[in-house]
């Protein structure tokens, strides 16, 4: 290969771009949240990077194990600061808020984030670890309070990208579905069903709420 005026090296005429297994994995990331609808398979991350899916493989023996790298990195890039507040439940709300706000773009990556095996998370337990260490809890119960925190957003954030928002469709199906239901039934669940959308909305509040309230409960005993 000839060098260039640059002193780089320029690839010869017809050849594929050399590819890297961190290059990969950053342009399934970004495909991810650009093209959230579209299955994040082999062959469109091969498109992504401009190769073949048969170049993929040789970084990758299958998709599971491309899009658990990409999971494992965009847990492991995560910016884990301590968010402003002035008691330490102010600070978990918000880091809570942040983190699933943060995890929401990845829909298809939740699922391989919450089975890593890697240490992609150990940015979000420095973290914990550091923001409930004034409340002198025991190890046992600050491992407690760390995984509360941890699966409460990663799960709700699984849960929120898999139900999808409740539509009007949605509802006219849950109605019908109702009809044939008993009276009294019919009457107890009615009238919840147009309440549904603001309920969920509300969901996550609740959620975070909850689990403050579990942490403060262990500092109680």
């Amino acid at each position: 290969m000839a060098g260039t005026a640059e002193g780089t090296v320029r690839r010869g005429r017809g050849r594929p771009p050399r590819l890297s297994r961190e290059q990969i994995v950053r342009s399934a990331a970004e495909l991810a949240v650009r093209e959230p609808e579209t299955a994040l398979t082999v062959k469109r991350v091969a498109e992504a990077v401009g190769s073949a899916p048969m170049a993929l493989y040789r970084y990758f023996p299958d998709r599971d194990d491309l899009l658990q790298a990409v999971a494992d990195r965009v847990l492991a890039e995560a910016q884990h600061k301590d968010p402003p507040g002035d008691t330490w439940q102010e600070r978990l709300r918000a880091w809570m808020h942040n983190s699933r706000d943060y995890l929401l773009p990845y829909r298809q990556l939740l699922p391989y984030m919450a089975a890593t095996q890697q240490p992609a998370r150990i940015s979000s337990l420095v973290t914990l670890t550091r923001m409930l260490r004034p409340l002198k809890l025991t190890d046992d119960d600050l491992a407690l309070a760390v995984a509360l925190i941890g699966s409460t957003v990663i799960g709700h954030a699984v849960y929120e990208t898999h139900r999808g928002p409740v539509s009007a469709h949605k509802l006219d199906a849950l109605s019908e579905a109702l009809a044939h239901y008993p009276q009294g039934e019919r009457e107890a669940v009615a009238p919840l069903l147009a309440r549904l959308p603001r309920a969920h909305s509300r969901l996550y509040d609740v959620v975070v709420d909850r689990t403050v309230a579990a942490v403060e409960a262990l500092a109680a005993e």
